[in-house]
């Protein structure tokens, strides 16, 4: 009896395995950029769109950009709970770290380090706090995120954005952090008058 009981395990422990191999996100590293979790986090869809509605990078270049007049060519749109940067061309939305857009001084990202902070509790459309740590041990450039108003952080402009916003952010150019999903952890850093522009 004790055979037929761990043949079954056995069998049962092989279909769970190769269950959890077959499962789209069996192979996916857990990163920073992970979405949070816990109470006091937004329950917020958090599913990569499928690829074929992402841009791809020669796209990104020739769709988000300003037009013959000096418009953009792409808005922001409410998909699946978060916001995102959609062409009006082929509709298609860019994913976060988009350099296309950060041409435009658009530097929509995931804040870095968000783990090792309490839970920013923030909604989509929400205003953040850019602070500039200049004197930060790690990186001179240091743009710290935080909750309007709060004495708190909860996380940091990653190294290569926060290297072309310093300059521009010390120089006393106004900028405007914004919640465009996942809790506060995807955000939109840009100028002012951009963001009036694209209604944020």
């Amino acid at each position: 009896m004790w055979v037929a009981v761990g043949i079954l395990l056995a069998i049962a422990l092989g279909c769970w395995l190769l269950a959890k191999a077959l499962s789209p996100t069996a192979h996916k590293p857990q990163t920073d950029d992970a979405l949070p979790s816990g109470p006091g986090r937004d329950s917020i869809n958090a599913v990569a769109p499928p690829s074929q509605t992402l841009l791809s990078k020669e796209e990104a270049d020739s769709e988000l950009v300003r037009d013959e007049r000096g418009t953009l060519a792409f808005r922001v749109e409410r998909r699946e709970g978060e916001f995102r940067f959609v062409s009006q061309e082929s509709g298609k939305q860019s994913s976060p770290g988009n350099l296309a857009l950060a041409r435009l001084g658009i530097f929509y990202l995931n804040v870095r380090g968000w783990k090792n902070y309490p839970a920013a509790r923030l909604r989509v459309g929400d205003h953040v706090d850019l602070r500039r740590e200049p004197e930060n041990k790690y990186d001179p450039n240091a743009i710290a995120v935080a909750r309007p108003g709060s004495k708190h952080i909860y996380g940091y402009v990653n190294k290569g954005f926060a290297r072309r916003l310093a300059k521009p952010i010390d120089s006393d150019r106004e900028f405007v952090g914004v919640v465009m999903g996942r809790a506060g952890v995807t955000i939109a850093i840009m100028p002012v008058e951009v963001a009036e522009e694209l209604n944020l």
